[in-house]
C-alpha cells in the first residue's frame, strides 16, 4: 500500500508540473502577442539560426524575430542602449566567460527558470538565469600536404612533439589579445598542471592569431601546418568532401575542451515573454537538434549522433572518453588571475624566437 501511495503521489506531482507548465506557456503566448517582436544579439552567423527560426515561426507566427552576428561588440552595444532606454537585446546568445561573468555581476541577467531546466545537466547552468544553447568542442587541425600521414596529430601532445619541425607554421589563439583564447589556455592549464612545457614547445614554434577563422584558412592554404584550439563550428567545413582531402582534424585525445555558448534573458528586455518562448525552444530537444543542423553541438543527454548531421556531445564523449572532456567553466579565478596568467602565456608564445 505504501508503494502504491508513493506512485500515486509521484504521478500527481508530474501532472501538477505539466499543468503548471501549460499554464505558464499559455500566459507567455498571450503576453507575447502584445510585444513588439524579439531582438537577439548573438555571435552566430545567419545560417545557424535557419532551422530554429523556422520551427519558432511555425509555433509563434506573430513574433517577428531579428538576430544579429556582432561578436564581442554586442556587450558594449547592449550597455550603451540599456543605459539610455533605447531598444536593445531581449536575449543574448554568445560565448565569452569573462563577459558573461561581468554581465552577471552588473545584474543584467534575469534569473528565469525554464521548464527545460530539469532536463539539462547542472554544468550547463553556470550562473542563475544563464543557460547553454550549445557547446563548441575545441579541435586541432592540420594540412595533409604539409604534414605527412605518419605524423598527423591526434592530441595536443602530438602538436608539441611536432612543433620544432614546423617552426613558424603552427598557430593558435593569441590569448593576450583574445579573452576567449585566454579562457581556453586557462582551462587547459587547470587540467594539465604539469604540462605547461608542452605549451612552451608549441609557443616557440607558433605564430598566434586573433581569430580562429584566420587560423583555419591559413591551415587550409598550407601557410600553417598545424592549428590548435579551433572551434568545433568549423567541423562541417573541414569535413566537406572537397576539404577533407586537404585538411584533417581531431578531437584532442588528451583533452577535448567544450566551450559553452551562453543564453540569457536580459534585464532591459522589451519583449520578455517572447524571449522566454525562444529560450524554452532553444533549450528543448527539438530546439537543440535545430541548432545542430549547420554544425552547432547539442549537449542534452537525450540527443544522439543519429539525431544530428554532425556531432552530439554524447558521441564526442564516446570517442574521447568522459575523463578527457574539459568544460570551459565560468571560473571567477580566471578573472582574478587574468593578468598573471596572460603574462605566463605571453612568456611562452611571444618570447624571443
Amino acid at each position: 500500500m505504501g508503494r502504491f501511495t508513493g506512485w500515486v503521489a509521484a504521478a500527481a506531482l508530474l501532472v501538477a508540473g505539466a499543468n503548471a507548465f501549460a499554464d505558464e506557456q499559455a500566459e507567455l503566448v498571450e503576453t507575447s502577442k502584445a510585444e513588439a517582436g524579439l531582438l537577439i544579439y548573438s555571435n552566430l552567423e545567419p545560417e545557424f539560426w535557419t532551422a530554429a527560426l523556422k520551427k519558432f515561426n511555425a509555433q509563434y507566427p506573430w513574433i517577428k524575430v531579428e538576430t544579429t552576428n556582432m561578436g564581442g561588440d554586442l556587450w558594449e552595444k547592449y550597455y550603451a542602449e540599456s543605459s539610455t532606454s533605447t531598444r536593445t537585446a531581449d536575449l543574448i546568445l554568445t560565448a565569452g566567460v569573462d563577459r558573461w561573468l561581468e554581465f552577471a555581476e552588473k545584474g543584467e541577467i534575469v534569473d528565469y527558470v525554464s521548464p527545460e531546466a530539469s532536463s539539462l545537466p547542472d554544468w550547463s547552468r553556470p550562473l542563475p538565469g544563464l543557460y547553454t544553447a550549445s557547446v563548441d568542442p575545441i579541435i586541432i587541425a592540420y594540412n595533409k600536404f604539409v604534414v605527412t600521414e605518419d605524423k598527423w596529430p591526434k592530441s595536443v601532445a602530438d602538436i608539441a612533439a611536432l612543433a620544432p619541425d614546423y617552426k613558424g607554421k603552427v598557430s593558435t589563439y593569441d590569448a593576450a589579445a583574445n579573452p576567449f583564447g585566454l579562457s581556453l589556455f586557462w582551462t587547459w592549464d587547470q587540467n594539465h598542471p604539469e604540462g605547461w612545457s608542452q605549451m612552451e614547445a608549441i609557443g616557440a614554434a607558433s605564430r598566434p592569431e586573433r581569430s580562429a577563422g584566420t587560423i583555419r584558412d591559413k591551415v587550409i592554404s598550407g601557410e600553417y601546418a598545424l592549428g590548435m584550439f579551433l572551434s568545433g563550428v568549423n567541423i562541417p567545413r573541414l569535413s566537406a568532401p572537397e576539404m577533407s582531402s586537404i585538411v584533417g582534424w581531431a578531437f584532442p585525445a588528451d583533452g577535448t575542451m567544450l566551450s559553452m555558448r551562453g543564453l540569457a534573458l536580459t534585464k532591459a528586455a522589451s519583449s520578455p515573454a517572447s524571449a522566454k518562448l525562444m529560450m524554452n525552444l532553444l533549450l528543448s530537444r527539438d530546439g537543440q537538434i535545430a541548432l545542430a543542423k549547420n554544425g552547432l553541438t547539442p549537449y542534452r543527454d537525450d540527443i544522439s549522433n543519429d539525431d544530428v548531421p554532425y556531432y552530439s556531445l554524447t558521441a564526442i564523449r564516446e570517442q574521447v572518453g568522459e575523463e578527457n572532456i574539459f568544460i570551459v567553466e565560468y571560473d571567477p579565478e580566471l578573472m582574478t588571475n587574468r593578468e598573471a596568467f596572460s603574462q605566463k602565456w605571453s612568456a611562452a608564445f611571444f618570447a624571443k624566437k
